[in-house]
């Protein structure tokens, strides 16, 4: 049944806010979300032009062109006149601590952005999105006892390898690298909290148990700096075992949005902690998970909205966040759900195809679903979805449709820039639905009535030769273009764009940023 008092803003929450908790609110709210949460217009919902679908349209930023990096002199990417770019950590390259840097770079954040004597420095924390092993010294951090570690047992004949790497940007140049987590699952997305660490998101549906007696599916707490705070390696249990894509910190509350990428059986979840004040290790002391339902209509099917569509919604309880996954029967099928999404389900849950990024600014949650799917007799194609959840009504809005992937090809991992424009990382393929092939993956960005443009495409092509001719002898070869991009976030300043190549480098990019939306 609906939670009819969390369908809109727990008034004796915001009440808190504005009375005498409100410093301890404030001093814990602190940091890059809240000065980009605060500058966000929001647009998106009122200025969406209701159509169908989504189209593409000319950047304001102009066209894109190869462009060297400033590093290596390769043109890893195209951007447009005017805008430059320096990687750092590519796969293979020796950190600062010693370790070889991981592969799959994925989700990352800005966690700390400060002043150290006459320096800026900004610290980030980057997942790399590796699975299984059967050799043990391929976990992250796996020969370092300073390195935290989940779960160093097997599974089955494996080893989980993945984990996080934190990094240093000074001065606008890139600083220090090292190994910071290990022993979990293909951490994905993931969020930055508002006291200096980030969630690693275990990307897995799974009930399995390893030898350490250990399942996985959770989500982990990263600090921005471990040599003084080691990362916890207890899983925050009560934000669900599940195929974790996304969290997002609302600051206004201390809520959290999480998204799932299990295959139409997933929803949009909260995560209301029982410690608001925030902190770190505040998440372990547990909460309350919900997921998102179309009032009037339980396992009401989102996969397929036209374009500005509405929906009024609210939150239903989900009675055990760390129950197994099972097959379970649904509005669109018989599907595997995890142990959230049964819950919410079983109490009204609405169905989406496979929400990934997530983000949330001024009072909104946005939100990809990046499915796809050719047209059928009864359905139209599909290849990605951005939604946008205003807080304050639980309305909720299809601001992106694409059913071309010219137009937006499964949009993944999101970012709104501290100017307010949306941008999201495309994560697709070449085949159906498309009117033309697909040369690359694209960095592109949402406007205001719903439609989007290119502000950056994959270029990453490199012979082994010339990997090794730069210094690059662990990087990736061959054409790569098609590789996603992820793990977008601007520095707090608006002045540097972070971003991943997922085959395996970090690069900041900077620009005549105010030209266009971003």
């Amino acid at each position: 049944m609906s939670d009819q008092s969390n369908g809109h803003p727990d008034l004796s929450r915001r009440s808190m806010l504005l009375g005498g908790s409100a410093a301890a609110i404030t001093a814990a709210f602190t940091g890059p979300i809240t000065a980009m949460a605060n500058t966000i217009d929001q647009g998106y919902n009122a200025s969406c032009s209701p159509a169908d679908a989504s189209a593409l349209v000319t950047s304001p930023y102009g066209p894109t062109a190869p462009v060297n990096d400033m590093v290596t002199g390769l043109p890893l990417i195209e951007l447009p006149a005017g805008f430059s770019y320096k990687s750092y950590g590519w796969r293979g390259d020796v950190m600062s601590d010693g370790l070889p840097t991981p592969g799959n770079h994925d989700g990352m954040g800005v966690v700390v952005s400060r002043r150290v004597g006459r320096s800026n420095e900004i610290i980030l924390v980057r997942n790399h999105e590796q699975s299984t092993s059967t050799n043990a010294a391929n976990i992250i951090g796996g020969s370092r006892s300073n390195v935290a570690k989940y779960d160093t047992g097997l599974t089955g004949s494996d080893y989980q390898i993945g984990g996080n790497t934190n990094l240093v940007f000074r001065d606008g140049n890139w600083a220090e690298s090292y190994a910071t987590f290990g022993g979990i699952y293909r951490p994905c997305a993931g969020g930055a909290s508002s006291w200096g660490s980030w969630l690693s998101n275990e990307e897995i549906g799974s009930n399995a148990i390893s030898s350490e007696g250990k399942k996985h599916g959770y989500i982990f707490e990263i600090p921005a700096d471990t040599s003084l705070n080691a990362a916890n390696v207890n899983p925050i249990r009560d934000m669900g075992r599940m195929a974790h894509e996304a969290s997002a910190l609302d600051p206004d509350t201390g809520y959290w949005y999480l998204t799932e990428d299990a295959g139409n059986a997933n929803t949009l979840y909260r995560f209301l902690p029982n410690n608001i004040n925030g902190g770190l290790g505040s998440l372990h002391e547990g909460g309350r998970l919900q997921g998102l339902a179309v009032r009037g209509r339980p396992g009401a099917d989102l996969r397929f909205p036209t374009l500005c569509q509405e929906f009024q919604c609210d939150w239903v309880e989900i009675a055990d966040p760390d129950a197994d996954r099972a097959s379970m029967s649904t509005s669109v099928g018989t599907v595997t759900g995890s142990g959230p999404f049964r819950g919410a389900y079983a109490n009204g849950g609405a169905i989406f195809g496979a929400n990934e990024g997530c983000w949330v600014a001024n009072g909104v949650v946005f939100f990809t679903d990046k499915a796809t799917s050719s047209a059928t007799s009864s359905l139209p194609a599909r290849a990605g979805v951005i939604w946008a959840l205003d807080l304050s009504t639980l309305v909720l809005k299809a601001i992106f449709v694409s059913r071309d992937r010219v137009v937006g090809n499964s949009p993944d991992n999101i970012c709104v820039s501290p100017r307010g424009g949306l941008l999201f990382n495309e994560d697709g393929g070449n085949s159906s639905p498309t009117s033309q092939p697909i040369p690359s993956q694209d960095l592109k960005v949402l406007t205001p009535a719903g439609n989007s443009y290119i502000f950056a495409r994959n270029n990453y092509n490199f012979t082994r030769a010339q990997l090794d001719a730069v210094g690059k002898t662990g990087a990736t070869t061959g054409n790569q273009r098609n590789t996603e991009w992820a793990g977008s976030v601007f520095s707090p300043d608006g002045r540097v764009l972070f971003v991943n190549i997922y085959t395996g480098v970090t690069l900041a990019i900077t620009g005549p940023w105010t030209k266009g939306s971003l």
